[in-house]
Formats: C-alpha cells, sequence, structure tokens
C-alpha cells in the first residue's frame, strides 16, 4: 500500500477534487419549436448546424412527448417532474407554487450552482428554485424580442439589443463569473420562435426567393374529426396584421405616427429601419396581390413560416456561440447538454399554427442530447420519453435520490441504444385549458386528456363524451378517426384499458365541468 506524506494529506484534505459523477449540466430551452424546423429531424424544412451538433456528437430523442402542451404547465411539469394536477400547473393562468419540489433546488443543495436566465413564464418570479436567475419580464412574462426587460433578485433592468442575443450573452457572462469549483446547472431559456416572430436585423433578409414546402394536411377538412375540432380559433387564414409583420411602411409612419404598431415602438430607430429596410417592399407586394380564398392562406403561409424559420436561425447560431464557449474552456467532456422546447407546434399542419392538441405536431417536443460517455455519438432513441422525465435524469445523473412522488423516469436506461423490456410502453396527455360552447376557453379549444403507445392513439374529449382513435402506422398524419363506439374488444378497449389504468396511476381526475357563462342583461331603452 502506497503511504502519503503527512503535508499531502493534508493538502487534499484541504481542496478536494471536484466528484466527477457529478457532470455540468447546460439546458438550452425553446418556446414553440415544431420538430420540422429542426434540420436532424425527420422531414425538416431548413437547416440547423449547431442543433444537429448536439444529436451528432449525442442522441436524438424521435418519440419525445409533453404531459400538457401548453407554455406554463410544460415548464411546470420539466421543473417538478409530475403532471399539471400534481404541481397545480394545468393551464397559463395557474399561479405557480415556489415552494414544492423542484430539481434545481435539490441539485443546488448537493453543491450545484444553479443559474435559471431568459424565459421564466410561470405565474409568480422565481424565489430560491434557483441560487441566480434573471428572467424576461412584461407581456405576461413573455418578454420582448427587441431590447427586453429583465427581472432579477436585484430588480428590474432594460438590455438593448435581440432577445435571443442578449439571452446567450447573459449565459455566457454567468459561466465566466461562476464559482469555477462547483459543478453547475445553466437553464438558457429563449422566447423564439413564439409569437410575435420577429427576427434579428441580422436574418431579416432571409429567404424572400425560398417557398417552403407546404404541408399536406394545410386545407384539412375534419371531415372524420368531432364537429368542435374545426370550431377552434388557430387557422392560418385568421392571422392577420402584426403577427405576419405586415405593418405600415416607413414613409406611412413618417406622415402619421400615431399608427406605429407597439413592437416597432419598442425598437430603436436603428432597429425600425432595419425592420422597414426587410419588411416594406414585402408588404407592398402583399398589399397588390389583394389575394382571396386559398391563395390567401397559401401566402399567409409563406410569411408566418419564413418568419418562424428566421427566428429559428437567430436561435441556432446562438447555440453554436454556448456550444464554442464549452469548447474553448475545456468543458464539453463533463457538461450534459440538453436542447428542447416546452411543446412543438403546428406549423400549418391541419391548418393550423398553434400548440395545445394531442396531435402529434403538438403532443411531441423536441429533444436532443450530448452527453460525453454515456451516449453514443449518432444515437437515435425511439423509446416514448416525456419532459417529466428530465427532472429524474438529471437528478439521477448528479447521484441523487429521486423522491416517489415524481412522475417522471430517468432516461438512462435507454441511453445505451436499446430499450429495456420493462420501459413503458405507452403515455398520458391532459389538457385543461379548454372550454364548451357558452363557457369557451382559450382559443376555443375543447379539454381533452388521452393515451398514445408505439402505435395508436386515443382522445377523449370529456366534457362532450366523444371520443377519436387514430392507428399511426396506417395515418401519421390523423386524418382519419376510426374510433368505433360499438367496438368492446381489440386496440380501442385495450387503450380504454390503459386511459383509466394510468389516470388511476397518476391520481389524475377529471377537472369540474364546466358551467356555460350566463348572457349578459340588455338593458332596457
Amino acid at each position: 500500500m502506497k503511504i502519503f506524506p503527512p503535508s499531502l494529506v493534508l493538502l487534499a484534505l484541504a481542496f478536494p477534487a471536484p466528484a466527477a459523477e457529478q457532470p455540468n449540466i447546460l439546458f438550452l430551452f425553446s418556446d414553440d419549436h415544431a420538430l420540422r424546423t429542426i434540420g436532424c429531424y425527420e422531414g425538416s424544412i431548413n437547416k440547423t448546424p449547431n442543433l444537429d451538433r448536439i444529436a451528432g456528437e449525442g442522441a436524438i430523442f424521435n418519440s419525445s412527448f409533453n404531459v400538457n402542451s401548453i407554455c406554463c404547465p410544460s415548464r411546470a411539469a420539466i421543473m417538478t417532474g409530475k403532471h399539471s394536477h400534481a404541481n397545480g400547473i394545468t393551464g397559463n393562468g395557474s399561479p405557480w407554487n415556489g415552494k414544492q419540489w423542484v430539481y434545481p433546488r435539490e441539485l443546488g443543495k448537493a453543491g450545484y450552482q444553479t443559474s435559471l436566465i431568459g424565459k421564466w413564464h410561470l405565474k409568480g418570479n422565481p424565489t430560491d428554485e434557483f441560487q441566480h436567475w434573471e428572467i424576461l419580464a412584461g407581456k405576461g412574462g413573455q418578454g420582448s424580442y427587441y431590447n427586453p426587460q429583465f427581472l432579477s433578485a436585484a430588480g428590474p433592468s432594460r438590455v438593448e439589443g435581440y432577445s435571443t442575443d442578449i439571452i446567450t450573452d447573459k449565459a455566457i457572462d454567468w459561466l465566466d463569473g461562476r464559482d469555477k469549483t462547483k459543478p453547475f446547472l445553466l437553464c438558457a431559456q429563449y422566447k423564439v420562435p413564439h409569437i410575435h416572430r420577429i427576427p434579428s436585423p441580422k436574418h431579416m433578409g432571409a429567404y424572400d426567393d425560398v417557398e417552403f414546402p407546404i404541408p399536406d394536411t394545410l386545407f384539412d377538412d375534419f371531415k372524420t374529426r368531432q364537429p368542435f375540432v374545426a370550431d377552434t380559433w388557430m387557422a392560418l387564414k385568421g392571422m392577420k396584421g402584426d403577427v405576419l409583420n405586415i405593418a405600415p411602411s416607413k414613409e406611412v409612419l413618417a406622415v402619421d405616427p400615431s399608427k406605429t404598431p407597439k413592437f416597432l415602438q419598442e425598437m430603436t430607430a436603428a432597429q425600425r429601419d432595419a425592420w422597414h429596410t426587410a419588411y416594406d417592399p414585402r408588404n407592398k407586394k402583399f398589399r397588390a396581390l389583394k389575394l382571396e380564398g386559398e391563395d390567401a392562406v397559401r401566402y399567409t403561409y409563406q410569411r408566418f413560416i419564413k418568419d418562424y424559420v428566421r427566428c429559428i436561425d437567430g436561435l441556432d447560431e446562438n447555440v453554436g456561440r454556448i456550444l464554442a464557449y464549452l469548447d474553448k474552456n475545456g468543458l464539453s467532456k463533463n457538461t450534459i447538454v440538453i436542447y428542447s422546447s416546452d411543446q412543438g407546434f403546428l406549423t400549418g399542419e391541419h391548418g393550423w399554427a398553434e400548440k395545445r392538441w394531442m396531435y402529434e405536431e403538438s403532443f411531441k417536443s423536441p429533444l436532443l442530447v450530448r452527453w460525453p460517455g454515456t451516449i453514443k455519438p449518432g444515437s437515435k432513441i425511439d423509446a416514448l420519453v416525456q419532459n417529466i422525465d428530465l427532472a429524474p435524469t438529471l437528478l439521477t445523473a448528479a447521484g441523487l435520490a429521486v423522491p416517489d412522488e415524481v412522475h417522471g423516469r430517468a432516461l438512462q436506461p435507454i441511453l445505451g441504444g436499446t430499450t429495456p423490456g420493462n420501459w413503458r410502453k405507452d403515455i398520458l396527455y391532459t389538457y385543461y385549458d379548454g372550454g364548451i360552447p357558452g363557457a369557451r376557453g382559450a382559443y376555443n379549444m375543447p379539454r381533452h386528456m388521452g393515451v398514445r403507445d408505439g402505435r395508436y392513439k386515443l382522445i377523449h374529449y370529456f366534457d362532450h363524451n366523444a371520443w377519436e382513435f387514430y392507428d399511426l402506422e396506417k395515418d401519421p398524419k390523423e386524418l382519419s378517426n376510426i374510433y368505433d363506439p360499438t367496438q368492446s374488444e381489440g386496440e380501442i378497449a385495450r387503450l380504454k384499458t390503459r386511459y383509466t389504468e394510468l389516470k388511476t396511476q397518476f391520481g389524475v381526475t377529471n377537472p369540474p365541468a364546466l358551467k356555460p357563462k350566463p348572457k349578459k342583461k340588455r338593458r332596457q331603452p
């Protein structure tokens, strides 16, 4: 046995080596990112070399889903590892309970330095969930794309520039100034590509000569779906004005400044000039076209998707900046890098530009993970995973116990490229923010829950006692609802049983029935 001099023993005790089993964690997060606008996903319509790098040096998850496809509930599910009913955030208006168990606080207790920078978007500011936080403020927690206001424990501040660039600047500054003897958790959370989609000046001029492919289901007639599905207020054809960056020209505003839209008022003179240079010619052409019917929908789609992809270009560029920082500072080998979004997004599929649905484009969330030494580069993981799995995964990575109250499962068993036999075979979805005729919720959406396995999907519109059933192998675009109410055996019956079992397993109950709002009495003349 080798004997060390007492002086070396004392030195080792005074300066213990960092635990090798506690990797750094960089969690990159966006809002409303559709899988088909990430280069490494099948069917992509654009290029994202830096996001693709994460997948190429790690893994792409092809079956990653959220538990509730809307901003606040999704973020709460990630923080707590629990379904919405259990963490209290069932909709965007639910107040955040910051005293409940969350994974970042547990990492902080275990010696991690923790930081959240960017879009928090929960109703209630952080307290001790993160040791350091700087969050976008204003617009209901959305923040502005240009010259955004931030809120921190020190108070509010406004920063000139473009939101995506600023969040990256702040993230890198925090990495530079952290205690480098401790492992870190850094959550850099971006606004893009959430509505109102305004690209950075650098990317405003792109894609004028590009026609993006139109989804096959853009003009879906919904003939097999429940009748209320077609009545939701999220159709592309309803997009107008500011939402599509259609606004008065520079010359018009010089004559009548009162017509200046809010988003331009938030910009500096130089930023407004860049916007007018890019968008005034497009808007002049648009006004001359005078389109109607399907032609107008096709045009709206192109305006929408081009701004969407322009915003993604800025995001991808900034992801590259952070990855380059890790490389330059010797952090890449011991840092888990995760990229995800709070949900996917319907980018024209079924004629919509929204989320909320249990349909695939909305239900799925992108998930890319680079983990040197644990994930083989270029891995493709097809096992069913959900955003509630991220909290237990990161705790396990840090060598911490996962409480029984957590609903998600640590992903480590599937990261080797094979799926063990005891991995989950199906997943549960819940959406609470909808309504019924006379008591309409956001976007006139129906509330619904459902179960999906590797092939089939069953959706239950519980307020209407209505169902939809899809065979995703034969009908991946979900055009044919083949629910048969007379079927007492087979796949529909099996999924109904699993639906009930999963709700029981997680303690999910149908929320109280909605009551139609009373009509206002008209005043007598």
